[in-house]
């Protein structure tokens, strides 16, 4: 349920990414104006998908930074100066399976092409 009516932002994002791609299939514009409508394309490529799945991927990254650091109200400025201070061995597997976890899910938003 949402209070916003729509079209979301999802859809409204979907339809600008809609254009820009047609944009750059037509034979309107030279090839570094079609560059350039790549860049921008790509750019909001990343916030759809970071629209779509970042609340749910930093709600899970949340609660597992909270366990991983022993600490409500977990943020990656508190798990960095931890491991900075030497709280952490940084070779210590729940710390390594977290960071490349989050890791995964950022590059899933990024570039999902990018297979790890």
């Amino acid at each position: 349920m949402s209070v916003f009516d729509r079209p979301t932002s999802a859809e409204l994002l979907e339809a600008i990414i809609d254009f820009i791609n047609d944009e750059i299939k037509s034979d309107s514009h030279p090839a570094n104006k079609k560059f350039k409508f790549q860049i921008v394309l790509n750019v909001l490529n990343i916030v759809k998908r970071e629209v779509e799945t970042g609340k749910a991927i930093n709600e899970k990254f949340t609660e597992l930074g909270s366990k991983l650091i022993g600490e409500n109200g977990f943020a990656i400025d508190k798990l960095s100066q931890k491991i900075r201070d030497k709280e952490f061995n940084h070779e210590d597997k729940d710390l390594i399976d977290f960071l490349y976890d989050l890791t995964e899910e950022k590059i899933k938003i990024d570039n999902p092409k990018y297979k790890l």
